[in-house]
């Protein structure tokens, strides 16, 4: 059966939440640091059922999400035929995954939203809902096929709606490496809601060689809220650090990841950061220490893989195999869950282990479903690895040609015209990628 319409309130934050999923998907680097390869957080209103008055750490905001999925789960059984309910119910487990970096939350959301369709007249459900996660699991003609039922809607969504719907089309765009029409889309929400694609367009210009212009971008959509929490504060600081990190401006970076937890305590995803400039400070006995605590908390993958770097690095190499094989499974489990999501980040485990078969066979799939600018250069070092130079060198000048301009571009760039031959070219790449970050 068809749902009554929605209150205000309940409105109110499926839309937050829904910008949320989205553009938390967008902020996805090719770093180690990039957390499940998933959606980072960022800021929703309170839900109604979690209680009043923002979350001040991360432990508060976990406990209230814990509470919000139990008592919608509750809702959505005792009204099973409101599809409305069981969307309410995959929100607040979209939330708590964006919190968590679990993979379970987002596939028990999948399973919230098929139940809200098998319940909705045909032509209504939680289109845009199940687009956002869509999208945050990279399946971009899902994402896709979503929007389009939205708009055969026998009522036209309102200009807020049909802002964010119009911004998500842009967002697949840049995935899928047409940049031009990215931007064309945003100016069209912007048209319909001015400044709703802010924090689109800074991950944009980052990702287009315009970090000043990202950090401008990332200081008003910090301006926008009118009443920021610490959440979203700590939030935004972790940005501004995210870009000195990829300036190779370690010490600036720490300022601002040191303050982004101060702000909202207790966050794993800002923590992780914090250890990866410690260790690229030299500090690994501390980065080893806050690594532990966190694969302790979480069990994330991508901290194992950190730990037996340190490990080998220091000559440890029984314990890096051990660490590798304790990570592999983990690998192994979510690319059977959501592979879209996770092939970027199992490239680098492969990478890490030099399983170059492995990482072209991840970097090949990878590139099939987000054919944008890091998974082109990706390809490209992984088509090197295996021996396919000139392979690689067409993948390369692809992005070369393109409006991408990111350190790790010019430098992969450099090894790729080296092991052409190509010194003259190789050398121009090199100073490319040390003006843009002295790291690479």
């Amino acid at each position: 059966m068809q749902t009554a319409p929605m209150t205000s309130h309940l409105a109110a934050w499926k839309w937050w939440i829904i910008a949320a999923v989205v553009i938390g998907a967008l902020w996805v680097t090719d770093r180690l640091s990039d957390a499940d390869s998933l959606p980072e957080q960022i800021v929703w209103e309170d839900s109604p059922f979690s209680g009043s008055g923002p979350p001040r750490t991360y432990s508060e905001a976990m406990t209230r999400s814990k509470l919000a999925v139990t008592n919608a789960g509750a809702a959505a059984r005792a009204k099973p035929d409101q599809w409305l309910m069981h969307e309410i119910h995959a929100s607040e487990l979209m939330a708590r995954a964006q919190l968590s970096g679990s993979y379970e939350d987002y596939a028990a959301a999948g399973q919230a939203l098929d139940a809200a369709f098998g319940v909705a007249v045909k032509g209504s459900g939680p289109h845009l809902m199940r687009a956002a996660l869509d999208f945050s699991m990279h399946r971009l003609a899902g994402a896709e096929a979503q929007l389009a039922a939205i708009d055969r809607y026998a009522v036209p969504p309102d200009p807020g709606d049909r802002a964010e719907i119009t911004a998500v089309r842009g967002d697949i765009a840049f995935y899928r490496g047409d940049y031009d029409a990215a931007w064309a889309l945003y100016d069209q929400a912007d048209a319909l809601v001015p400044g709703s694609t802010l924090f689109r367009r800074a991950i944009f210009a980052a990702r287009t060689g315009d970090v000043d212009g990202a950090d401008a971008y990332f200081a008003q959509a910090e301006r926008a809220y009118r009443s920021p929490t610490p959440q979203t504060r700590g939030y935004m600081a972790l940005q501004r650090g995210i870009l000195d990190l990829d300036r190779g401006r370690l010490d600036d970076a720490m300022v601002h990841f040191r303050e982004a937890d101060r702000l909202f305590p207790g966050r794993w995803l800002i923590e992780e950061h914090i250890a990866e400039v410690l260790n690229l400070q030299g500090k690994t006995a501390e980065a080893e220490t806050l690594y532990r605590a966190i694969v302790k908390r979480t069990g994330h993958p991508e901290f194992i893989d950190a730990l037996a770097g340190i490990a080998e690095a220091r000559g440890d190499t029984a314990e890096a195999a051990r660490l590798y094989g304790r990570s592999a499974a983990i690998w192994d489990k979510r690319l059977k869950l959501f592979p879209e999501a996770t092939y970027g980040h199992a490239i680098d485990h492969c990478t890490a282990r030099r399983d170059w078969p492995c990482a072209l066979r991840l970097a090949e799939a990878n590139h099939r479903a987000r054919p944008f600018g890091e998974a082109k250069i990706k390809l490209a070092a992984a088509l090197l690895a295996n021996g396919r130079t000139d392979a690689a060198r067409a993948m390369i000048e692809q992005v070369l040609a393109s409006r991408w301009r990111t350190p790790d571009l010019h430098s992969t760039a450099a090894d790729i015209y080296q092991a052409a031959g190509l010194t003259q070219k190789a050398e121009a790449q090199r100073k490319l990628a040390t003006a843009s970050n002295p790291l690479s």
